[in-house]
């Protein structure tokens, strides 16, 4: 016999076809009596509460309940139903509870290589709380790295999320936006420009400057784009550091000015660029977009997506 010709149970059928809502509106016309004092508790209209009752009775194939002027009489059947519909409302109450208590169960370690400073970013401070009171027997890692390497690390495999900007979204994988960072161009305190108003991009082109590794993107098109960074004063691959050696006059550089300003070094460097014209990083939350993942890693991401999802509304 084919698929096709496979013939479901009844009951199977029934499960899969019937509104589950209308055991809801059931209950309450039970519970309260009445059509009437069931519509006000489910802030419905009389009409479709009555509609429905009409609906669930033609899909159980039995009248449930008749009018009576003292409100509604419970059939044989309508008596059965409302003792299915109790013991399935304590199954959906119990719920939280079993689910609150399978969290507390879940243990392991999530490993997430990631960008410095990330504890400047409020969004990340709620996930993070969120995801330890609801999983507090998993063990969160964060191995900070160069962006760079954050990449390549989640393309090889090596480890299941990831935090850091991306220099081009692939299908592959899941970028899922966190925040948008401006990245200021600052100068230390012994700067000619320190304490100015915003200057043009064109009258640094001699200005040495503090570099990474490897650079993002934005910061290699809009240092082409004006000539700058010709003669490199000073490289650090940590933000700390390069700050500092900005700070010292090494040269000037790119920084993301979110944490720059809730940084020990807001009060010595000084941004040299209009806000408007920063170039501008997303800092992305980064996983496999097909590999299998696992539990704690798997319950991460969803706990950062509810969150992000949230904040977009």
């Amino acid at each position: 016999m084919g698929k096709s010709e496979v013939i479901s149970e009844p009951s199977v059928t029934f499960a899969r076809n019937v509104d589950w809502n209308l055991f809801k509106v059931f209950h309450e016309i039970a519970r309260r009596g009445g059509i009437s004092a069931a519509a006000r508790a489910l802030n419905k209209k009389q009409p479709s509460v009555t509609a429905a009752l009409r609906r669930l009775e033609d899909q159980v194939g039995a009248t449930l309940c008749t009018r009576t002027p003292r409100g509604v009489q419970l059939t044989v059947h309508g008596h059965q139903l409302l003792a299915a519909c109790e013991s399935l409302q304590a199954s959906v109450q119990d719920i939280p509870r079993a689910i609150s208590a399978t969290n507390a169960e879940v243990s392991g370690t999530v490993t997430l290589r990631v960008l410095s400073n990330l504890y400047n970013l409020s969004a990340l401070s709620g996930i993070f709380d969120d995801f330890h009171t609801r999983y507090p027997r998993i063990e969160i890692r964060l191995d900070v790295a160069p962006w760079r390497e954050i990449l390549n690390s989640l393309k090889k495999g090596e480890i299941e999320l990831a935090i850091g900007f991306a220099d081009e979204l692939d299908d592959r994988y899941l970028f899922i936006p966190i925040t948008k960072q401006p990245q200021q161009l600052y100068c230390g305190p012994k700067h000619r420009f320190f304490g100015r108003p915003a200057v043009s991009p064109t009258l640094m082109e001699a200005e040495p400057f503090v570099i990474t590794r490897d650079e993002p993107l934005p910061y290699i098109r809009y240092r082409d784009r004006y000539g700058l960074g010709r003669h490199i004063g000073g490289f650090a691959d940590s933000l700390n550091e390069r700050m500092w050696l900005i700070q010292l006059g090494m040269g000037i550089g790119f920084l993301p000015k979110p944490i720059v300003e809730n940084s020990n070094f807001a009060s010595v460097l000084w941004p040299l660029l209009p806000d408007d014209e920063a170039p501008i990083c997303s800092v992305y939350l980064m996983a496999n977009g097909h590999a299998a993942r696992s539990a704690p890693a798997q319950l991460l991401l969803d706990t950062a997506v509810t969150h992000l999802q949230r904040g977009t509304r």
